[in-house]
């Protein structure tokens, strides 16, 4: 399945976004000679690396651009799906080798709350294991990039709606919580956090764990 669109303002650089720790693939394209966002959303059977490819290949195509014309890949690091954190960070990096551009990574839970405008606090999420999941909570405000209100947690779906706003993938079961109105797909939001000249985080998996277990003593 593959959903295209594309809104918002022009960019002056030419950015890719690719967006690939939740259980839908996003890819955004961006920048000068472009108009608006492209979006391209796949959901499927397919390898998670053929989706990407093959969502970069058609918005690139659509655009009229080449790879060398890049000025930069946006990537999620993680939390999320572990298969979707390697592909995505392979891509960018494959990309970034063979054409020479900067790669700039960001938390999932973050590209996700800047999906939002607020003003207000949010609790952004990710699929987790089963029946949990990756949160945490932001306070977004117009034209600003999300601060961090809290550390990243893991928490049960059934715990997980207990009154604060939340964001996520539509495929994301938040056990009942209800949803924050959002302004942005996943690809826009992250290039929206690169308009905003916010720093990036180091281009290597975000992996979160919960505590270990406890065995019982003898």
């Amino acid at each position: 399945m593959a959903e295209g669109r594309r809104q918002g303002k022009l960019l002056a650089m030419v950015r890719l976004a690719l967006v690939t720790c939740t259980p839908e693939l996003e890819v955004a394209l961006a920048g000068e000679g472009i108009a608006g966002v492209s979006v391209v959303r796949l959901a499927g059977i397919s390898p998670r690396s053929r989706l990407l490819l093959a969502a970069v290949d058609l918005l690139m195509e659509d655009a009229g651009a080449r790879p060398e014309k890049l000025d930069g890949v946006v990537v999620t690091r993680g939390p999320g799906s572990f298969t979707g954190i390697r592909s995505g960070l392979a891509t960018a990096h494959g990309l970034s080798s063979s054409v020479g551009v900067p790669v700039t990574a960001y938390g999932s839970l973050l590209v996700q709350a800047a999906r939002v405008d607020g003003p207000g606090m949010i609790r952004a999420a990710q699929p987790g294991r089963r029946g949990e999941l990756y949160v945490q909570e932001f306070e977004v405000q117009p034209g600003r990039p999300p601060i961090p209100r809290g550390e990243i947690r893991i928490v049960p779906v059934g715990e997980a709606g207990d009154g604060v706003l939340s964001v996520a993938a539509g495929a994301v079961d938040l056990g009942g919580a209800a949803r924050a109105p959002a302004v942005r797909t996943a690809g826009e939001a992250a290039l929206h956090l690169a308009a905003l000249g916010v720093a990036g985080e180091p281009p290597e998996p975000l992996y979160v764990e919960g505590p270990p277990v406890q065995g019982g003593g003898g």
